[in-house]
């Protein structure tokens, strides 16, 4: 967003295309109407909060008032909530995001586990925070980058 302070706008000419695929080019107005009544919501990692606050963004340049937007427990946007839910008043939906970087819970350390394991992950049980996720109309979920090797052993 130039409101974050980018001061340059050649991104702004960017275009994702793909070989062989003709993407429209986003229309804020389609998307918002689109989008009314419903109850979006991101789950996952820093990159899922950054794919969310883009959406924001990018939703915002169609909404004539922008005070009709807004976070709805008043809270600033930082890394440290859990939860967050931006409404759009005159288009009645919410773009909400859940931090749950693995999507399931974490378990403990088993006693056998070599020292550079520090806990496990109970791939049975989702995170105790999805129940929070029922009722959404459009759901969306990323960790991919906490899954490679790397971030998962270290040697």
């Amino acid at each position: 967003c130039l409101a974050n302070g980018r001061k340059d706008k050649e991104y702004l000419k960017w275009r994702w295309k793909p070989n062989d695929c003709d993407i429209p080019n986003f229309n804020v107005s389609v998307v918002l109407e689109k989008l009314r009544g419903k109850r979006i919501v991101f789950v996952g990692d820093s990159l899922s909060r950054n794919q969310w606050e883009s959406m924001i963004c990018l939703l915002m340049t169609g909404v004539e008032d922008k005070s009709s937007v807004y976070e709805v427990n008043g809270h600033k946007i930082t890394r440290r909530i859990r939860y967050l839910s931006v409404r759009f008043k005159s288009f009645n939906f919410t773009i909400e995001f859940y931090r749950s970087v693995y999507l399931v819970q974490p378990g403990s350390k088993p006693k056998s586990a070599p020292k550079r394991v520090k806990f496990t992950l109970q791939l049975d049980k989702l995170d105790d925070i999805s129940t929070e996720w029922i009722n959404s109309d459009i759901l969306i979920f990323g960790t991919g980058h906490w899954w490679t090797p790397g971030k998962l052993f270290n040697s």
